[in-house]
């Protein structure tokens, strides 16, 4: 199949992952589809008509409120695997050492 996964569609399979793997937690392994509003604003219809037709989702209804819900598939867990992931800049190491001090050497309460 000839797709071309974009941020947008890595956002909503991420997305979708967590709260998949949320709910299945809590039901015991009852496979519970997510409600549209629990998703992130920004995952529109298109996205997600689109990681459909690709078979990356699956839509149902969710038994609870009988409304339509989302379950991402097993294919859909692989092709988030093989997203580039970005790598975090590695923090600079700052070494910080005492400067020296126009007053003269610190004394304590009980040096004369």
């Amino acid at each position: 199949m000839n797709y071309e996964l974009s941020k947008r569609h890595f956002d909503a399979l991420r997305k979708l992952r967590e709260e998949c793997e949320y709910e299945d937690s809590r039901c015991d392994g009852e496979l519970i589809f997510v409600l549209r509003n629990k998703l992130s604003p920004g995952i529109g219809d298109k996205t997600l008509s689109d990681l459909e037709g690709w078979k990356m989702i699956e839509a149902g209804i969710n038994q609870w409120f009988g409304t339509p819900g989302y379950r991402i598939t097993e294919l859909g867990r692989q092709e988030f695997e093989t997203f580039p992931q970005k790598k975090g800049r590695p923090r600079a190491k700052h070494k910080l050492s005492p400067l020296p001090s126009p007053l003269g050497k610190a004394k304590g309460r009980f040096d004369r």
